[in-house]
């Protein structure tokens, strides 16, 4: 469900700017055509979840509420605190999606990751990303 409303929003949104044609395409073309597509496999899947015997799914609170609050950090903590330290709240933010997270596999994957984010945004796309910054 979340992906057929999900790609219907963009799909409406981006009608409120040119389509253009296939050979020309305008703003609204792109992301028009990623909306359909995506609510076009929500469709798939949800006829053939339809069909199976059984009830709903109970929703897992806990990993969604962690992962949401994990990106929103993030979101929050990369103009403030800079990539290396918004890294690694969010992974150690993500690990609480677990009851009992593994405390040194997630230092470790929340350095991994922090040195991997420096490498590929900073040094290989030269996006202008501080590594660290201290403005609380």
């Amino acid at each position: 469900m979340l992906m057929i409303i999900g790609g219907t929003w963009f799909s409406l949104h981006g009608l409120q700017y040119s389509m253009g044609t296939l050979r020309r395409m305008g703003p609204a073309y792109f992301p028009v055509c990623i909306g359909i597509t995506v609510a076009l496999f929500g469709v798939l899947l949800l006829l053939p979840a339809l069909r199976r015997p059984g009830g709903f799914p109970k929703p897992e609170w806990r990993p969604m509420a962690a992962i949401c609050i994990a990106i929103l950090a993030f979101a929050i903590g990369i103009d403030r605190l800079g990539l290396v330290p918004a890294t690694v709240v969010l992974t150690i933010l993500a690990a609480l999606a677990e009851r009992r997270p593994p405390l040194l596999p997630t230092a470790i994957l929340a350095v991994a990751l922090a040195a991997i984010a420096v490498l590929v945004f900073t040094q290989g796309l030269g996006i202008p990303l501080p590594a660290f910054r201290w403005n609380l």
